[in-house]
């Protein structure tokens, strides 16, 4: 009983307690607040989650395993045959014409080594624990995926040797993908379970890519040290500069970027002389300090004896650095050996034409002018490129080039007198001038600098046309200073591509005459020289057109090449086309030599640095554009000009490249005209004046000099002091402001009358558009003003009729005086005499003008 008394009591208490929680419900809190939210977050327990751990767990390592049991196996044959796929570059028609990766190698074994080091300073440096596990290196790869969590990405791939053997069969995955690492974690489990440490560290020794188109450390040897390891050990310093290379074997390229390579082989010098519990010292700290101080000793001499002779070298060094710089999305490695398809604006006749002048085996180019002996000091870089897009369907690196030599299409030099297209005549041309413009040719101060022609003359006020085919210094000079300005200059230049030093915006030399402080190369030429032939407009330069992977899926480029640029407005690029090919069709022209066969079209211009240390020749026809740098920088006593040897090369090269094309002339753009010779004030020649005694004034007439001149007359009574008495439009003008002498016959007759009076006449023409350009004053001419009679003269009709009747009435008297000889005396004021005198004196008066005063 009171046990029940006791739970009844016990009842109602948690009712109060339920009805307190709800009433605390009621009192318009939201729902889910209060007690609510404290016993969902008791939800999230530790052993939540524990669970969501344990079943992410499971469906990772159940990922995990599914791909990897679904991996393919290999043998370790078909994985070297894997590693030998390089990337495929393909010609403008889509031909495959070589590989983009190494495909020069010669098998080494381990065991034949002279150095046995050599083997494990790869070991050191690219997989330390190589020999302790199975493939994978777990400690590695926990740390890899850590640094990956931090960075938000794959910053990491963790890659042993057995992984990196593996990654060359697993090519069906391009991106840093985890499931590629899956796939290569299988694979390199695969060859650890059925393969030696020893063939599997060989497979990589002989298979990576160590730059310069070579695989594999025997062959690698050779091109950099000129070493056989099979018969010579290799020193400390060698050992760790091949060790190094598999990192970026382009990016520390030892021809190319040498002191990159140096700072990379003495970071592996350090890592071979630690101690570390997972691998031996390889040398001592002594001998890692002695080796630092060695130069890396490499010859690209090594290169021509090891390797063969391979085609297209220089493009495809060119090649290889655009798709660094485009394509940085696609690892180097994977770009080179992961079957990558290239396809690229390569023309292959071009090409060998190019190659084939510089090699000059035939001995056409490279010779003394007298002798015809070789001129063994000489070089030369050319590019070739399609205006219209921008495409390099050429390059020659040098007489001799290989890859590691200096590619001599991209070595800056100055760029002498092809640099006056670009920064002064076409700017020149901008501002409303034309071929026919005047321009001084006269020496010419600047400051301290006295600029030169090539002949030592100099032409006075000649045609634009004229100064740039005898490409004449002075009247350039001129052009820039009073015309184009040198802001406007540098801006052109620019804007046309050259990359010039920020010194060069202030230097006349630079602007008007190529002294570049950096200099520029013939790419760069070549892409400002293609905004002629394309009305004004250019374009980036580049090789490639598209890169495919190994299943044909295209990949963008990350950075996107710059088109359509307007450097020149349509009719300066005609205008001064026609310039540039009077260059070189003219007989005063210095690009004489570059001029092709079956009147093909060729514009172009010549250039030649002091010294003859380097000339030019650029120039392009309508299809394509070439540009030629001979380069004398080994000493050669040969005095260069860019219409010798640069004009041949290239005349020689664009022959074979446009036999069997079509005959394209230089057509105007739409809507361009002609250009017109620009109005020139002439003073006037052949003024001649009249007195005219019935109007009593002063007739001058001479020949009009166009619509666009006014004349300003001028008049002087001692042919010395001139003043203006009035202007004209057309070609005359009257004065009647005169003063006239009197005279009767009697006075003449007897003496003591007036005298003729003179007066002298000059004009000057006058732009009507600038009023204050005024020609030189014409030839002066004297109109003599004779004293007038009482009764004036009759006019000459009138004297003919009147002695047509003095004629009649001399015939009359004949007949009456046969009659009866009968005599009329004539009155007074019928007296012919006297008038004809007059007349005599009025004709006097008119020879007298007519030799000295009337045409």
């Amino acid at each position: 009983m009171d046990q029940y008394r006791m739970e009844s009591r016990a009842v109602p208490s948690r009712s109060r307690s339920n009805e307190r929680r709800t009433g605390k419900r009621s009192l318009g809190g939201p729902r889910g607040s209060g007690g609510g939210g404290k016993k969902k977050f008791r939800f999230f327990t530790w052993k939540w989650f524990f669970l969501v751990c344990i079943t992410t767990l499971l469906l990772v390592v159940g990922g995990c395993s599914a791909v990897m049991m679904s991996a393919k196996t290999y043998d370790i044959e078909e994985i070297r045959e894997k590693m030998e796929e390089s990337s495929t570059v393909y010609d403008a028609e889509g031909q495959e014409v070589m590989k983009l990766g190494a495909s020069n190698r010669e098998y080494v074994k381990i065991k034949d080594i002279k150095s046995p080091e050599l083997a494990e300073a790869f070991v050191k440096v690219e997989d330390e624990r190589f020999h302790k596990h199975n493939g994978i290196d777990y400690r590695g790869f926990a740390r890899a995926i850590y640094r990956n969590i931090i960075s938000l990405g794959k910053a990491e791939g963790a890659s042993t040797i057995t992984m990196q053997v593996a990654r060359n069969a697993v090519l069906q995955e391009r991106q840093k993908t985890y499931t590629r690492k899956l796939n290569e974690i299988a694979v390199a489990l695969n060859l650890e379970r059925n393969y030696k440490k020893e063939e599997i560290l060989e497979t990589y020794i002989n298979y990576i890519d160590l730059g310069n188109n070579v695989r594999g450390v025997k062959m690698a040897a050779k091109i950099y040290f000129d070493k056989d390891i099979t018969k010579e050990e290799l020193e400390p310093e060698e050992i760790a500069l091949l060790a190094g290379l598999p990192k970026a074997p382009y990016g520390y390229d030892p021809f190319k970027q040498e002191e990159r390579a140096i700072n990379r082989r003495n970071v592996v010098l350090n890592k071979l002389a630690e101690i570390t519990k997972d691998s031996p010292q390889l040398i001592t700290e002594a001998e890692a300090e002695k080796a630092k101080q060695q130069p890396l000793g490499v010859d690209p001499e090594y290169v021509q004896k090891h390797l063969p002779k391979n085609e297209y070298a220089a493009y495809k060094d060119y090649l290889f650095d655009e798709l660094k710089e485009r394509y940085p999305n696609i690892p180097q490695d994977e770009l080179i050996n992961g079957g990558f398809k290239v396809h690229t604006a390569l023309n292959v006749k071009a090409q060998k034409a190019t190659e084939k002048a510089l090699k000059d085996e035939e001995n056409q180019f490279f010779v003394d002018s007298d002798t015809r002996q070789p001129l063994e000091g000489l070089d030369a870089g050319l590019t070739i490129m399609d205006p219209t897009n921008g495409e390099i369907v050429a390059l020659g690196g040098g007489r001799n080039y290989l890859t590691g030599y200096m590619n001599r299409a991209t070595q800056r030099m100055q760029p002498g007198s092809t640099m006056k297209p670009i920064s002064v005549f076409a700017p020149a041309v901008e501002l409303g001038m034309n071929e026919y413009h005047i321009v001084k040719d006269e020496e010419i101060k600047i400051g301290e600098y006295t600029p030169r022609n090539y002949t030592g003359e100099f032409y006075g006020d000649i045609e634009m046309k004229e100064a740039v085919a005898r490409s004449l210094n002075a009247s350039t000079v001129w052009l820039l200073t009073e015309h184009v300005k040198l802001n406007r200059a540098y801006e052109y230049a620019t804007r046309a591509g050259l990359e010039l030093n920020e010194k060069d915006k202030g230097s006349i030399a630079a602007m008007a005459l190529g002294g570049l402080t950096d200099g520029v190369h013939t790419v760069e030429m070549a892409q400002a020289y293609s905004a002629f032939p394309n009305n004004g407009v250019n374009h980036e330069p580049h090789t490639i057109r598209k890169i495919e992977d190994n299943e044909g899926q295209e990949i963008s480029p990350v950075k996107e090449l710059e088109t359509d640029r307007e450097v020149y407005k349509p009719q300066t690029a005609w205008y001064t086309t026609r310039m540039l090919q009077y260059a070189v069709e003219s007989d005063i022209g210095t690009g004489r030599n570059a001029q092709l066969a079956d009147g093909r079209p060729v514009a172009g211009k010549t250039g030649t640095t002091q010294n003859s240390k380097e000339a030019w020749f650029v120039g392009y026809t309508p299809q394509y554009v070439g540009a030629v740098a001979v380069f004398n920088d080994k000493g050669s006593e040969v005095r260069l000009t860019g219409g010798s040897y640069p004009a041949r090369i290239w005349q020689a090269v664009m022959t074979e490249v446009m036999a069997g094309l079509e005959v394209k002339h230089f057509d105007p753009p739409q809507g361009v005209k002609e250009p017109e010779p620009p109005f020139q004030l002439k003073p006037v020649g052949d003024l001649s004046g009249r007195y005219d005694p019935n109007g009593e004034a002063i007739n001058l007439k001479w020949t009009d000099l166009g619509e666009r001149v006014k004349y300003e007359v001028q008049r002087s009574e001692d042919n010395q002091n001139w003043s203006t008495i009035g202007e004209a439009e057309g070609g005359g003008y009257t004065d009647q402001n005169i003063e006239v002498p009197k005279g009767n016959f009697l006075r003449d007759f007897f003496g003591g009358g007036d005298q003729p009076k003179s007066y002298f006449y000059r004009v000057i023409a006058v732009d009507k558009e600038d009023g204050d350009a005024k020609s030189d004053p014409s030839n002066a001419v004297e109109v003599k003003v004779t004293p007038n009679q009482e009764e004036p003269p009759p006019e000459e009709e009138e004297q003919d009729q009147q002695e047509e009747q003095d004629q009649q009435d001399q015939q009359q008297d004949q007949e009456q005086g046969s009659q009866g000889d009968q005599i009329t005396i004539p009155e007074r004021g019928d007296q012919r005499g006297g008038g004809r005198q007059g007349g005599n004196n009025d004709g006097d008066d008119d020879e007298e003008g007519e030799q000295g005063f009337w045409p």
